[in-house]
C-alpha cells in the first residue's frame, strides 16, 4: 500500500486565494490613475493612460511601483506621439526627404 506524505496532502489542499476580478483591477487602475499629482482628470492624456495601462500588464506594474512624483511624466513620456507625428505636414516631408537612403 502506497502512503501519502501528510505535506503533500496539506500542500495540494492549501488555498491559493484568488486574483481579484477583472472589474476591481481596472476600478483600482482608474483610482491611481486619478490619484497621479498635477493629472487632468477626464483629459485625453487621463482617458490615453487609463487605456495604455489596461492593456499592458508590464507597463502597469511599472508604474505602480515607480514613485508618485515620477508618474505623470512616465505617463506623458509613454503617451506622447513619436517626434514624426508631432511635426507639421511640411517638415515631416522635409525629414523624410533629407532621412539617409542608401542606393543601389
Amino acid at each position: 500500500m502506497a502512503f501519502k506524505s501528510s505535506a503533500v496532502t496539506n500542500v495540494s489542499n492549501q488555498s491559493y486565494g484568488t486574483q481579484p476580478s477583472i472589474d476591481d483591477q481596472m476600478a483600482a487602475l482608474v483610482k491611481r490613475v486619478g490619484e497621479v499629482k498635477r493629472m487632468v482628470l477626464a483629459s485625453p492624456l487621463y482617458w490615453e493612460s487609463i487605456e495604455l495601462l489596461a492593456k499592458d500588464e508590464i507597463l502597469r506594474g511599472v508604474f505602480y511601483a515607480i514613485p508618485d512624483g515620477c508618474k505623470l511624466h512616465f505617463l506623458k513620456r509613454k503617451i506622447r506621439p513619436p517626434m514624426r507625428k508631432r511635426l507639421n505636414p511640411f517638415m515631416s516631408i522635409m525629414m523624410t526627404l533629407l532621412s539617409p537612403v542608401s542606393f543601389l
